[in-house]
């Protein structure tokens, strides 16, 4: 009887660490590409909000989280768009490659992004599949080995879907913009308004908004969900 008891403290000592080091997930900019979908609220473009009740508890339970406000367009003229981006900016931008590995998660969005150079990041996230501006909450480890952890969860998980693309990274203010050439889709951009402790899903909304109108980017080019969700509807370049 001695052996199995201590076996079940040890068991729960482990637990409890166990819980502990997975909350210590570093945080990082990224595109990221970045949140619990279960407690989200989505923004769209004319500014309507849905579970207006879930948001509150989102905040509250997950405020831990970073979080963002996010766009994303198609874009027909590229060259147009960088030279707004570039002035909006004062910079030429950053040029990142990057593989995306989507694994299979129930209730949210789990992905390795590797920058091909030897890094890479695991990145959790939650938002909403709506056009327009919508929350999203994160969370990020770094990883320098990120085909070895591929590999760990490929086997663990399965592999939803893979998206390789060159980001064109701009930055105004507190927005990351990008201007991503996705291989298989073509040529798309994302904003991404990092939220600040005080502001409300309203403020970031009102900057993304702004931002789009500044940059030329029409309500009509909006598209919902993810790359890999694009890739796996069969979606071409056109």
């Amino acid at each position: 009887m001695w052996l199995p008891r201590q076996s079940a403290l040890r068991c729960g000592r482990f637990g409890v660490w166990c819980g502990r080091r997975l909350g210590e997930v570093s945080r990082s900019q990224t595109s990221g590409e970045a949140p619990p979908r279960r407690q989200c609220m989505a923004v769209n473009s004319r500014g309507d909000t849905r579970r207006p009740s879930s948001i509150g508890r989102a905040t509250n339970s997950r405020s831990a989280m970073p979080s963002n406000v996010e766009i994303k367009a198609k874009v027909s003229d590229p060259t147009r768009f960088a030279e707004k981006a570039a002035e909006l900016s004062q910079s030429e931008g950053t040029i990142i490659r990057q593989h995306d590995t989507f694994f299979n998660c129930s209730h949210a969005r789990l992905k390795l992004r590797d920058f091909m150079n030897g890094t890479g990041q695991l990145i959790f996230y939650e938002r909403p599949d709506t056009d327009g501006p919508k929350l999203s909450r994160y969370s990020i480890s770094p990883t320098s080995d990120p085909l070895s952890l591929r590999a760990v969860l490929s086997g663990a998980l399965g592999v939803k879907g893979e998206v390789r693309k060159e980001r064109r990274l701009f930055v105004v203010g507190q927005t990351r913009i990008h201007l991503d050439v996705v291989e298989g889709l073509g040529n798309y951009m994302e904003l991404e308004v990092v939220m600040r402790p005080q502001q409300t899903v309203e403020d970031g909304q009102q900057v993304a908004e702004e931002l789009m109108e500044q940059l030329g980017v029409s309500t009509e080019s909006l598209v919902t969900g993810a790359y890999v969700d694009l890739l796996l509807k069969g979606h071409t370049e056109t």
